[in-house]
Order: structure tokens, then C-alpha cells, then sequence
């Protein structure tokens, strides 16, 4: 009955680090979709507030609304944070005088 019992819980977790591993394999995707998007979008939010100086919600217009739904963005004095998947993911854009805005991560 002992030895029934103990492979019964090896299966178990068997199959649990199986459907990690599957869960990790699928999501790989979905953190490098997340880290591009939220770089193109701090880059581009910072160009249009600081480089063309228009109004955030003008430069949120810019964007698909569903594309950017799941995305927060912050600007703050010459810096635009990016961020998706609850703040997991984040990216930085920085404007600098003469030079525009680039990302920094």
C-alpha cells in the first residue's frame, strides 16, 4: 500500500513540472512580445510629449486602443516609463537635448 502511494505522488509531481515546463516554454513568446512592445511604446510616448511636444492623451491617440490596453504608461519630467504584464515587464525612454529620445533598460 506504501509503495502504491508514493507512486501515485511521484506522478503527481511528474506532472506538475511537466505543465510548468509547458507553461514556461508557451509564455517565452509573450515576455519578448511584451519587452518589444513596451520599449516601442515608451520611445514613441516619449518623441511625441518631448520632441514634438503635443499632450499625452494626443500622443496616446496615437496607438491602437486595443494594442496598448494591457499597457500602463507614465510620463514623468523628461522620462517615459513603459510597463505590461502587472509591472513585470518595464521600459524607459529618456529625452535628451539635442539628441531626442532613446530607450534605456
Amino acid at each position: 500500500m506504501k509503495r502504491r502511494s508514493k507512486r501515485k505522488w511521484q506522478l503527481v509531481v511528474a506532472v506538475l513540472v511537466l505543465l510548468a515546463g509547458i507553461g514556461v516554454w508557451s509564455g517565452r513568446d509573450t515576455f519578448a512580445t511584451a519587452r518589444i512592445g513596451t520599449t516601442y511604446l515608451a520611445k514613441q510616448t516619449c518623441s511625441c510629449l518631448f520632441v514634438a511636444e503635443r499632450p499625452f492623451e494626443s500622443c496616446r491617440a496615437d496607438f491602437d486602443p486595443e494594442a496598448v490596453r494591457s499597457l500602463d504608461v507614465v510620463a514623468s519630467s523628461g522620462a517615459v516609463t513603459a510597463s505590461a504584464l502587472g509591472g513585470l515587464i518595464s521600459s524607459r525612454a529618456v529625452f535628451e537635448t539635442g539628441y531626442g529620445c532613446h530607450p534605456v533598460n
